[in-house]
């Protein structure tokens, strides 16, 4: 399993940590995906329609353009009268003290969900700002300095949102939320964090790419260059704890679901157990699938966390991401071998290797970049059929067998197979394969060995009137695993 770090991140208000209780993860919901979350955020899309883009983009113009007309005017005022018109006057109350908004705005994840979806509206108009418009040098100079604190104004937010997700109590969701299915709160903090990322992340670019079009002739366009560089640091240092976060939190949610030692995760929550597809099966290929869906943005992040020896990569160091899938795969093949060995029952055990197996190649043999190592889970579930069928229907065949020669044989075989048979059929009818798929494959593979035993047997053995004959045993054993 790959090795992780929780680090200690400085903020203007003192260290903090930044370590997540894992009392706090639980496994993602099986109707959870979380691929749309991880996919790249379209910034503009946060803005409902083209008309509130332009109508947004036009208040910040104007209100730059009253700055410039008003000389050496209040810039604070200017800025704090913008904030409120975009809606996230409250970042004021975060300006002084982070930590403050721990304990009222941010406090309960639905409140941070909203806030965070607001400030990024706001972030977002700012980039706009710069991919909209046709600035000139003093278009510029304007902009670089409403733009300065604006920023410092609103990335107190960024820090307010790790203190809040670092802070078990406050990442408690109600319990109606969890009844309704809500997604757990790492889970959502995560979703949360990479589109603050993506949002700082997408700001700097844009910053970057109007400033460095932009030919320092004068003092002044000078002075506007050190003001975008100064904001461009303090966005960068953002990124970076961001970065550093989301690898802890991606490290948390997957380390917490393979170490989930819950037997109603595994599928163990009765005695006998269940061969159905389990919770940590369904989290863990979710989880794996949020990696492949923006492989990029999530490849930097790892590539961080490599670099910094957060994370080391097993092997194929040249592309963690990768490494990180396959890892996850495998320790989740390992432990649910381990796990399987609770069961009582041998063919229910490799039932339930044969359903988990197949779901995680049915889900992951199509995404590219790790197709070949999935493609390696086939011989595999094979060999599970095999020594499915092996535990469960040779005893019933071996009833077939004697070998006592005909000429001294007093009673019919028959009988005991049918007792066997009747056993096994009733004690697997009504387990569980989802698939219907597999379900067919293995009805037919059934078939194959016990009805083509039976029907050699009466063969050899010159019965005419078996009482249940081949067909209907067929017919049978083509009803099994309905669940």
């Amino acid at each position: 399993m790959a090795a992780y770090a929780f680090s200690t991140v400085s903020s203007t208000t003192g260290t903090y940590s930044t370590t997540y209780k894992s009392s706090r993860v639980s496994v993602m919901s099986s109707e959870l995906d979380l691929a749309p979350h991880l996919s790249r955020v379209d910034l503009w899309s946060w803005l409902e329609d083209d008309e509130e883009k332009v109508t947004k983009i036009e208040r910040t113009k104007r209100l730059v353009k009253e700055f410039c007309h008003g000389g050496d005017g209040d810039i604070g005022a200017l800025v704090e009268r913008w904030l409120s018109e975009v809606g996230v006057g409250w970042v004021r109350d975060l300006s002084d003290d982070p930590s403050a908004g721990t304990s009222s705005l941010l406090r309960t994840q639905p409140q941070r969900n909203s806030l965070t979806e607001k400030w990024i509206r706001a972030l977002t108009l700012l980039e706009g700002h710069f991919a909209k418009g046709e600035q000139d040098a003093p278009a510029l100079v304007q902009l670089a300095r409403f733009v300065e604190a604006a920023v410092l104004k609103m990335l107190p937010f960024v820090d307010a949102l790790l203190l809040a997700s670092a802070d078990p109590d406050a990442a408690t969701d109600t319990a109606a939320d969890a009844t309704n299915g809500a997604q757990a709160p790492s889970e959502r903090e995560l979703q949360t964090l990479l589109d603050v990322r993506d949002a700082v992340f997408s700001t700097s670019e844009g910053i970057q790419l109007v400033f460095k079009s932009c030919d320092c002739d004068s003092l002044v366009e000078m002075e506007a260059q050190r003001s975008s560089v100064e904001v461009l640091s303090l966005l960068s240092a953002k990124k970076q704890r961001l970065d550093e976060v989301v690898w802890n939190t991606m490290e948390e949610v997957r380390t917490s679901i393979l170490n989930n030692d819950d037997d109603n995760e595994w599928g163990i929550q009765t005695r006998q157990g269940s061969p159905d597809i389990c919770k940590v099966t369904r989290s863990l290929v979710t989880y794996i699938k949020c990696l492949t869906v923006d492989y990029w943005r999530v490849n930097s992040i790892v590539r961080t966390a490599a670099k910094l020896g957060n994370y080391v990569p097993p092997h194929n160091k040249t592309d963690p991401v990768y490494t990180l899938m396959v890892d996850t795969v495998s320790s989740l093949q390992v432990r649910l071998a381990k796990r399987s060995e609770s069961f009582p029952d041998h063919s229910l055990r490799f039932l339930f290797l044969i359903n988990n197996t197949q779901f995680i190649w049915q889900q992951l043999h199509s995404l590219y970049r790790i197709k070949y190592h999935v493609a390696t889970l086939t011989p595999k579930i094979e060999d599970y059929i095999q020594k499915y069928l092996q535990v469960s229907w040779e005893p019933v065949l071996s009833c077939l067998h004697n070998d006592t020669p005909r000429c001294f044989r007093t009673n019919s075989a028959l009988p005991k197979f049918d007792s066997e048979f009747q056993k096994i059929y009733t004690a697997q009818k009504l387990w569980k394969v989802p698939d219907p798929k597999l379900r067919t494959r293995l009805r037919e593979a059934i078939v194959e060995k016990v009805v083509s035993g039976l029907t050699s047997y009466l063969e050899d053995n010159n019965v005419t009137n078996p009482g249940v004959t081949p067909q209907e045993r067929e017919e049978m054993l083509m009803e099994l695993f309905e669940g």
